[in-house]
């Protein structure tokens, strides 16, 4: 059952309506932490610098939507979840490490590059940094491109295939920084389980607690093996 709601609903008032500060503010949102990658390798920044710059941006987007655009938290996503938000968390979770597990061999079948690892995790120096960049990856990204892009294109453009598509696609290009191809298939996968259940739930708190699972059992994993 979907989430209820009283809202009149009205015809969207299409992607060129968008104001220029919720213009700016998607690019800052889909461009940013990529941006933040290239950079922070360039001037080899610490971890935990990176990681504060990328809570910044994420920070600067929430001030921007209450600040600027006087809109409400819930209408990034920040919205009170129900009972099965739960099991949407478990599952997504789920599935998402059931990508990796299961498409590993496909894409060393396909002679794809990869990273081995969980993107450099078990290579942190100790066990807090590692879940802290696990956290900030969960958190940050989500509020990002769920909350922020997702809400905005949707509100904008009606259409949740747009939304959800080009948010998609944003979100598994911008690893292109970082990862190589076949993690990027990988990414692709696990990106589209995001997006559709954040449309379903329209809440944070499901993909946000998937997104940190992802990556903190292998953390854990890692360092306690």
């Amino acid at each position: 059952m979907g989430r209820p709601t009283t809202e009149t609903r009205s015809a969207p008032p299409g992607i060129g309506a968008i104001p220029p500060v919720t213009g700016v503010t998607l690019v800052i949102a889909l461009v940013a932490l990529p941006a933040l990658t290239f950079v922070g390798r360039v001037l080899e920044l610490s971890q935990p610098v990176s990681f504060a710059l990328q809570w910044l941006v994420a920070i600067a987007v929430i001030a921007i939507t209450v600040g600027v655009e006087d809109r409400p938290l819930s209408s990034i996503g920040f919205r009170r979840p129900a009972w099965i938000d739960l099991g949407y968390l478990l599952a997504a979770a789920a599935g998402a490490l059931l990508v990796f597990v299961f498409t590993g061999p496909l894409v060393e079948a396909l002679g794809l590059p990869v990273e081995s690892g969980t993107s450099g995790l078990g290579e942190l120096p100790g066990l807090p940094l590692a879940i802290a960049m696990a956290v900030t990856a969960g958190v940050v990204e989500e509020i990002l491109y769920r909350g922020y892009a997702i809400e905005r294109l949707l509100e904008y453009s009606g259409s949740a295939l747009v939304a959800g598509g080009f948010t998609w696609l944003a979100f598994t290009l911008a690893h292109a920084v970082a990862w190589p191809l076949g993690n990027l298939l990988q990414v692709a996968a696990v990106t589209a389980i995001f997006v559709v259940v954040y449309l379903r739930r329209r809440t944070l708190v499901p993909v946000v607690g998937a997104h940190v699972l992802v990556w903190l059992l292998p953390v854990l994993g890692a360092f306690f093996a």
